[in-house]
This record gives C-alpha cells, sequence and structure tokens, in this order.
C-alpha cells in the first residue's frame, strides 16, 4: 500500500467539517440572486395587492358536538362516544358539511339559490365556490365547531349558511344517528332473504326427517345403523374364524403324520374297529371258522371235505376283508365330506356377511350423510333466526328512536354581517414579505447543499482516506497571495523531508481535471525548494497542452530533442533552461505531433542522468483522467502528488483518481487542495486567514463566550 507523504498541518486543520449548511456564507455568496428574488417577489406581490380590494363579509354559525345523547327508550341508557371516537366523529361531521350531496341540495333551495349564485351561474360553480367559502375550525377536546361563510355582500349570507346547515342536520340525523330509509329498506331485504333460507332449509330437513325416519336431529346422537353395524362386523369375524378353523382342522385330517398314514387315516381305523356292526359280523364269522378248522381236525389234504373247509374259510377271511374295506371307505368319504361340508358352510356364511356388512356401510354412510345435513341446516337456521331476531330488535329501535336529540345540533344560528372584514390587505402583505424573504435566503442555501463539488480538506480526507498534503487558497489579493506563498513553503519542506527520509528523487504531480494549476504549483515548488537548497528541476511531460513558462531561447532545448535521438546524450543538463528569477530551472517537453509523450524507452535513462545533477525532478503530467501519460510516469516516479481544484471536482471525479492512482500503487502518494475559495461570513479558512493577519487568536463573541464560557 502507499505511503501517504507526512504533512505538517495541525490537529485542528484535519479536523475540518465537511458539512455545506453555512447559511451566512451561502446568502453573501449568492448576494445578487438573493436579492434580485426578494425584489421580484416583491414586487410580484405589491403588483397583486395594489388592485382595488372589494369588501369582503362573512358570517358565522355553531354547532354543539355533543360525545353522547340520551335514547327515547326507557329502559335504554344514553349512547356515549369514547375520546378516539369523539374526534374521528368530528372529522366525518367537518367533511359531511361539504360534501358534494349536501351542497347539491342547499342550492336546490329557492332562499339559498337565489342569494348565493350569481348572474349567469351554473349550479356546478356555484357549489365549487361555496365550498371554497367555506371554512370549519374545532379546537381539540372543544365540543363547538365554528362555520364560518365568506362572501362579496352581506345580504343573505346568513340564510346561505343556515340552508346549508339545516340541510346538513338532516343529512346527519339521517345517516349517522338514527337511520335513513334506505338503510330501512336494506333491513327489511336482509330480512326477507333470511326468512326465505329458513323457509327453504326447514323443507329441506323435513325431507331428510322423512326419508331417515327421524323426527329430531342433535348433535352427538348415535346412528341407529351404528349399532347394526357393529353387529354384522362381529359377525362377518366370527365367521371368517369359523371357516379359518375348518380349513385348519381338513388340513391337519389330510397331512401325514407317521409313515404313510394321515390323520384321517388313523381316526377312520379307530372307528372300524370300534363299530358294533362289523364286529358282530366279524365274530359270526369267526365263530363259523373255529367251527371248519374242527372239523378240519384229523382229515388229510386231500379230503373232499377238508377242501370244502378250506374255500369256506378263504371266502371267510375274505368276507371279513372286504366288509372292513367297505366300511373304512364309508367312514373315511363321510368325515371328508363332513369337513369339507363345513368349509363350504363358514365361506358361505362369510360371504354372505360380508355382501351383508358392505350393504349396512352404504346405508350407515348415508345416512350419516343426511343426517349431518340435517344437522347443519339446524345450525343455519339457528343462526338466521338470530340474525333475524336482531335485524327484529334493529327495526324496532330505530323507528322508537326516530325523535332522539342525537349528537348534533344548532347552538347558534348565523346572522346577516353589518360591516366588512378587515386586516386582510396587512395579513397578505405579511405574508408576501415572509414568502420573499424565505425564498430569498432559502434558495442561496438550497443551491449550496446541492452542490456536490468537493470545497474543502475535510471532503478530501474522507475521500481519500489521508488528509491533504497542503491546500492553496485561491489567490486574489495581497493577504491571500502570502497565506498561499507561506502553505507552499509548508509543503516545500514536507517534499524535502520525504527526499531525506525516503530517498524519494522524482515526483509527479498530476490533477485530476485539465485547468487545476498543476504548472503553477510544479514552478513555485520548485522555486521554493530551490531556496531552501534542494537542486530542483521542472521537468514538462504534459503532451496533452503546452505551457509558454517552460519555453527558453532555442526551441531544440526540450525533452522531445533527447528521446528523439539515435543515441542519449551524454549531459541532458545541458538542455535545461537556467533559472531566471521568477521561474526555476526547467525542461520544456518541446513540439510534439502527437497529444501523449513517445519514449522509446529512454525517458527513465534520461531522469537517471538528470538525478546525477539534481536532487529532486518535479514532473509536470497531463490531467489523471484525460491522459494515460499520468498512469505511465506515475510508474517510474518514486511519489505522486494529485492536484484537486476546489470547487471543479465531484467526489465520483475522485474516487476514479483514486481507483487509478491505488492501481500505480507508486511507493509514495499525496493530495494537494488547490484554489480553496474563502467566503465571508464566517467559516473555517476565513478565521484562520483573519488569524493569520492579526498574528493573533480571534476573540469569540460574547454570545459564544456566555454559551461556552
Amino acid at each position: 500500500m502507499s505511503t501517504p507523504i507526512s504533512t505538517t498541518s495541525t490537529t485542528s486543520e484535519q479536523s475540518i467539517p465537511t458539512g455545506k449548511f453555512k447559511p451566512l456564507v451561502s446568502l453573501l455568496k449568492h448576494k445578487w440572486l438573493a436579492l434580485f428574488i426578494i425584489i421580484m417577489v416583491s414586487m410580484s406581490g405589491f403588483l397583486m395587492l395594489s388592485k382595488e380590494e372589494k369588501p369582503v363579509y362573512s358570517t358565522t354559525a355553531v354547532l354543539l358536538v355533543s360525545p353522547k345523547f340520551t335514547p327515547n327508550l326507557a329502559s335504554e341508557r344514553g349512547m356515549d362516544l369514547q375520546r378516539t371516537e369523539y374526534q374521528l366523529y368530528i372529522k366525518q361531521q367537518v367533511n359531511l358539511i361539504t360534501r358534494s350531496d349536501v351542497l347539491q341540495e342547499a342550492l336546490e333551495m329557492p332562499n339559498v339559490r337565489d342569494n348565493w349564485l350569481l348572474p349567469g351561474e351554473i349550479l356546478n360553480l356555484g357549489k365549487m365556490r361555496l365550498k371554497q367559502a367555506i371554512s370549519i375550525k374545532n379546537k381539540r377536546g372543544d365540543p363547538f365547531m365554528t362555520i364560518t361563510l365568506i362572501g362579496n355582500k352581506a345580504k343573505g349570507l346568513d340564510i346561505v349558511l343556515n340552508g346549508l346547515i339545516d340541510i346538513y342536520l338532516k343529512k346527519s340525523q339521517a345517516e349517522n344517528i338514527y337511520d335513513s330509509s334506505g338503510r330501512i329498506e336494506r333491513l327489511e331485504q336482509r330480512k326477507n332473504e333470511l326468512e326465505r333460507l329458513i323457509s327453504k332449509n326447514r323443507e329441506h330437513r323435513t325431507q331428510i326427517a322423512l326419508k331417515l325416519g327421524v323426527t329430531t336431529f342433535q348433535e352427538n346422537s348415535s346412528n341407529i345403523y351404528d349399532n347394526i353395524l357393529i353387529e354384522t362386523m362381529q359377525a362377518h369375524t366370527l365367521a371368517r374364524r369359523q371357516r379359518v378353523e375348518a380349513e385348519t382342522r381338513l388340513a391337519t385330517l389330510t397331512q401325514k403324520q407317521s409313515g404313510s398314514q394321515t390323520m384321517l387315516d388313523i381316526l377312520v381305523n379307530e372307528m372300524v374297529a370300534n363299530d358294533s356292526v362289523l364286529r358282530s359280523f366279524q365274530t359270526k364269522l369267526t365263530d363259523r371258522r373255529t367251527e371248519l378248522l374242527t372239523q378240519m381236525l384229523g382229515l388229510t389234504p386231500k379230503h373232499p371235505s377238508r377242501r370244502r373247509a378250506e374255500k369256506e374259510m378263504a371266502k371267510i377271511d375274505r368276507d371279513i376283508e372286504q366288509a372292513t374295506n367297505k366300511l373304512f371307505k364309508e367312514i373315511y368319504n363321510r368325515l371328508l365330506e363332513k369337513a369339507k361340508a363345513e368349509i363350504y358352510q363358514a365361506q358361505s356364511i362369510e360371504q354372505a356377511l360380508a355382501a351383508e356388512l358392505k350393504t349396512q356401510r352404504q346405508q350407515a354412510n348415508h345416512y350419516a350423510t343426511l343426517y349431518n345435513k340435517a344437522l347443519l341446516l339446524s345450525q343455519e337456521m339457528n343462526r338466521s333466526e338470530r340474525q333475524l331476531e336482531k335485524i327484529y330488535n334493529r327495526i324496532d329501535f330505530l323507528n322508537t328512536e326516530a325523535s332522539a336529540p342525537g349528537f348534533v345540533r344548532l347552538d347558534t344560528p348565523a346572522k346577516q354581517p353589518s360591516s366588512p372584514l378587515k386586516g386582510k390587505r396587512q395579513k397578505m402583505l405579511l405574508m408576501l414579505v415572509v414568502v420573499a424573504l424565505g425564498l430569498g435566503i432559502g434558495t442561496p442555501i438550497l443551491i449550496d447543499m446541492l452542490d456536490r463539488r468537493i470545497h474543502t480538506p475535510g471532503e478530501v480526507h474522507k475521500m481519500l482516506g489521508f488528509p491533504p498534503l497542503a491546500w492553496i487558497l485561491e489567490r486574489h489579493d495581497l493577504k491571500t497571495e502570502q497565506f498561499a506563498n507561506d502553505y507552499l513553503r509548508r509543503m516545500a519542506l514536507a517534499l524535502e523531508r520525504d527526499w531525506h527520509s525516503h530517498k524519494t528523487t522524482t515526483f509527479v504531480l498530476t490533477s485530476v481535471k485539465p485547468g487545476g494549476g498543476t504548472t503553477t504549483l510544479i514552478l513555485e515548488l520548485a522555486n521554493l525548494l530551490s531556496e531552501l537548497g534542494v537542486r530542483t528541476l521542472a521537468l514538462e511531460l504534459n503532451a496533452f497542452k503546452h505551457d509558454d513558462r517552460y519555453k527558453g531561447a532555442s526551441p531544440y532545448n526540450s525533452l522531445t530533442t533527447l528521446l528523439n535521438q539515435d543515441s542519449p546524450l551524454s549531459s541532458p543538463e545541458a538542455l535545461v533552461i537556467p533559472a531566471t528569477a521568477d521561474l526555476p530551472d526547467r525542461l520544456p517537453i518541446g513540439e510534439t505531433s502527437k497529444r501523449y509523450v513517445t519514449t522509446y524507452g529512454k525517458l527513465r535513462p534520461v531522469i537517471e542522468q538528470l538525478n546525477a545533477h539534481y536532487d529532486l525532478i518535479l514532473l509536470d503530467t497531463p490531467p489523471l483522467l484525460l491522459s494515460s501519460d499520468a498512469e505511465l510516469l506515475g510508474k517510474i516516479a518514486g511519489g505522486v502528488l494529485l492536484v484537486v481544484e476546489a470547487g471543479a471536482i465531484t467526489p465520483g471525479e475522485l474516487k476514479r483518481a483514486a481507483q487509478l492512482l491505488e492501481r500505480l500503487n507508486p511507493p509514495v502518494v499525496g493530495s494537494v487542495l488547490n484554489r480553496v475559495k474563502v467566503f465571508r461570513g464566517g467559516g473555517y479558512f476565513a478565521k484562520l486567514l483573519k488569524e493569520y493577519e492579526q498574528g493573533s487568536k480571534i476573540r469569540r463573541g460574547w454570545i459564544k463566550r456566555f454559551l461556552w464560557h
């Protein structure tokens, strides 16, 4: 980051306020403009007031706006307006008096129309003129409202105002206190709508009751289909459980347990074994077989009786087996069919109950929908009946209160004025003087407040972040010349200190915009530095605009001559123009065909050769915002001084210049506020200049001494 050049400015200089609100300074600065405005406004007003003033009359009526009134109903208390409501009510009445329809009805009255309308004047113009002629006043917290009517003739003025107040009181009574026929008609219309709605809803609810078979509809009442639905759901659950049990039993019977037998085989075998008929049949056949065995004893195998006995025994064995197998099959099929029948029965019951459950649910939903709809109709009927009751009560109340006194009443009627108003010309003259002085004083202040240009060192400090190295007053007399020379000397001393401390041998001086006084500052600083014993050279590098003060006797003694040669001179100091009584050692840029410096890469060696003969070189460069030479030369120099012309540079221009300097990032940077104006009427610069002239501190006025001791 660049290091700001140290300055000898005092702490009080750095605390200069940046505000521009200085009324006395602005007034003295633009005194002729202020005087012109005061004269023109005064002349215009005097011309208007010089015309013959017509007599003006006024009449006044007073209305009492009470915060309460007592109704006629014996059972009701008085109606009160709260504090906030009372103020709003008064504002409403003020607007009602000058409302278009009130003025229209008042002017339609023959006595009012005859006393107000001008010959040939249409009603609308007369209404506008009447509205402008009325003024209404009411002090906060005061129950009285004053109405004033101003006119050019006294006769009939009271008739116009009293007629207007009569119309207003009727309107106020009809619209704000009791009721109007229009509002009663709207209440009657609403009453009829509610009665039709109640009748329609009652008829609809009756139809629902006939469908559902109920007589009343109550909140939180149970649905008659709910119990049936619950019982059906329980029966369906039981049937599903029985079906699952039957299916489980069949699966258990047909599932193989051990070996190749199933539970059904085991169960059938047990039942076959326990069958009494089969056992009796087996017993008889077994007894016969025993007899045959007895007969076979002692018979040879070829004995005919033995063969017959063996055949009969074989038949007995076949009969027993067939009977057993037949019974086994019969019991097996019977048990299997029984289990399947139980499953089929359970499934049929479950399906029938599921269909019944679906039907019951539909009926329950339909019932609930209609029942809830009937409940909503009942609620709507109750709400409509309550509204209808309120409307009945409101209509009865308004009809009874038609003769109540109300909030607003006439306290003092208007009377015919006996003499015209006085003092109007004096008031207008006073207002004219106030307006002329206000415009004459305010316009210069506003001009300075809107002026965005930079005028003070404090503004430069605020924009750049560091105070300026020096600020030079605009020199227009001997005092400002001496004061400016003193600050130029301080600036020269600051550059000398920087030369000793940081070995800065080259400084670029560039202004923000053209005409900033850069060349004059360089020549004067070079002279002062030379007087201080610092060998200083003023080098012109401004091809944008030449300055005749750099020119010498020979046009070839210039920087352009050095840069255009094929090889640099061994001693460029030979082309330097020697100092005179008013000008220091200087080297002009010479004649150039372009508006920028063509260095050919030789400028830095030339400056280094010149530094061998001069302690300090001040480079005079073109404006920073208009030419790129300042940026180019800023990279060569050891320090950059930005010259800001007071009253000619805006904050935006200074910001752009500061951004360019920040991009260059020179080792040392500083700023100079040039041509600072001193305005009469106060301010830091005027005070400092006066102290410089007197050589002592200015004594404060008695007001400041009294306030701040």
